[in-house]
């Protein structure tokens, strides 16, 4: 029972650590070098700690959603909705869509329109009216959740506003509120501040006013609660609906798929395999041609020299935020792409086959949320270019941990009772 109740604190830790660097840490003069180091070791952590909990199989049906706590719920539910439209209403009006800001959302709004008009063979072709020719690079489950927004005529940002709010509508639903008010109390809070930050008035961090990472980061909590749900169906959907809008989980993919045949779930990855086949070929291929998809994979290899005009115009990018970019730029950017690619495939592989030799000495357990958790910390911690909207999906995902893995089943409930 200490042990773990020791886990669990320090998992809690972590998190707050984790989300405090991404958000008021960075407010702090001269230390956002420190905040990046921090930060990264603090995701790392939180992956290791995974291993060392039981297996965790969330069900919704066992979450309190009768008693006076529901009304907690549903009136914290409630203050966040009404506190994100009103402070996201404040955004939007400060900060309207134009491509000289940000391009990112131009972009999307005409690759909408070329495909709701039809045009599907067109999609990806120069758009004349941005930058005087900007070729769109967006994976389709990127651009294609605001759709709606296109045809409704109003602002693509409220898709991003709904994701954040349908994450915390998940976060409410699922942390556990009794018998448990030494974990939940803090889980809130730590929610709070992340939320506050995403809203604030200056909104210096564009993952409201300016991007589309609102969708990014819905999709890969869904791909955390798919994991914990150990569906592979639900699995294998939602790793390519990530994969297919950021492609920050690619170095997940190889590793899940070794240990799902370890330890000889052979159908599981004939199903993962299967769904990777239909995703590329009915939601790209067929729709939007092999050239294009060609062309979309050659993109990375254009991100050294892009990440060198940033750190001409914008220094601020690199030195004001997270990432490790700070520290090669701008002789260095080549070896940081190289590390980029080599740790991002290399390190979550080996992360597995390590787990897998000591599981018969160690009881590891939660493997694959471990491996998901380590794959996108090393991902944006070397990322060419590390605009700070980025960082919060990897937030998102511990938060998702987080409120699974700090609840109280029934037996530790009964020992803190007796206790």
């Amino acid at each position: 029972m200490f042990k773990t109740a020791g886990l669990k604190m320090i998992l809690l830790v972590a998190f707050a650590l984790e989300t405090l660097c991404a958000t008021y840490f960075l407010n702090i003069p001269r230390t956002p070098s420190f905040f990046s180091i921090l930060y990264f070791l603090a995701g790392i952590c939180i992956s290791i700690l995974v291993l060392f909990f039981p297996r965790k199989k969330f069900q919704w049906h066992k979450t309190d959603l009768n008693g006076p706590e529901n009304y907690l719920r549903i009136s914290l539910i409630i203050i966040a909705g009404i506190f994100l439209f009103f402070g996201a209403k404040l955004i939007l009006s400060a900060n309207p869509i134009d491509y000289r800001n940000a391009d990112m959302l131009p972009v999307i709004k005409t690759m909408n329109e070329r495909f709701l008009h039809g045009n599907w063979k067109n999609v990806y072709d120069n758009i004349p009216q941005i930058w005087s020719g900007s070729k769109p690079i967006y994976l389709p489950f990127m651009w294609l959740p605001f759709s709606p927004a296109v045809v409704l005529h109003i602002d693509l940002r409220w898709v991003t506003v709904s994701s954040i709010m349908i994450i915390y509508l998940i976060f409410l639903g699922m942390v556990q509120i009794k018998k448990n008010w030494n974990f939940f109390l803090p889980i809130l809070m730590i929610a709070g501040v992340l939320l506050c930050w995403l809203v604030s008035a200056d909104d210096d961090h564009g993952f409201i006013g300016l991007t589309e990472e609102g969708v990014i980061a819905l999709f890969y909590v869904t791909l955390t609660l798919a994991i914990i749900s150990e569906n592979i169906f639900l699995i294998s959907i939602t790793i390519f609906l990530c994969m297919m809008s950021r492609y920050s989980a690619i170095g997940f993919v190889p590793a899940f798929f070794l240990y799902l045949l370890i330890n000889k779930k052979k159908r599981s990855a004939l199903t993962l395999a299967a769904t990777g086949l239909f995703f590329i070929l009915f939601f790209f291929i067929l729709p939007f041609g092999w050239h294009t998809l060609v062309q979309l994979i050659k993109v990375p290899g254009n991100y050294i020299d892009f990440a060198q005009i940033v750190w001409r115009d914008s220094p601020e990018v690199f030195t004001s935020g997270l990432g490790f970019a700070r520290f090669f730029v701008p002789e260095k950017m080549h070896l940081l792409h190289s590390l980029l690619i080599a740790l991002t495939f290399v390190i979550p592989v080996l992360f597995v086959l390590i787990c897998s030799f000591y599981k018969g000495k160690i009881n590891f357990s939660n493997m694959p949320l471990a491996t998901l958790k380590m794959a996108i910390v090393i991902f944006y911690s070397f990322i060419d270019v590390p605009y700070l909207y980025l960082y919060y999906t990897s937030v998102f995902i511990s938060l998702m941990i987080v409120t699974c893995f700090l609840r109280k089943n029934e037996v530790e409930s009964l020992q803190a009772h007796q206790g």
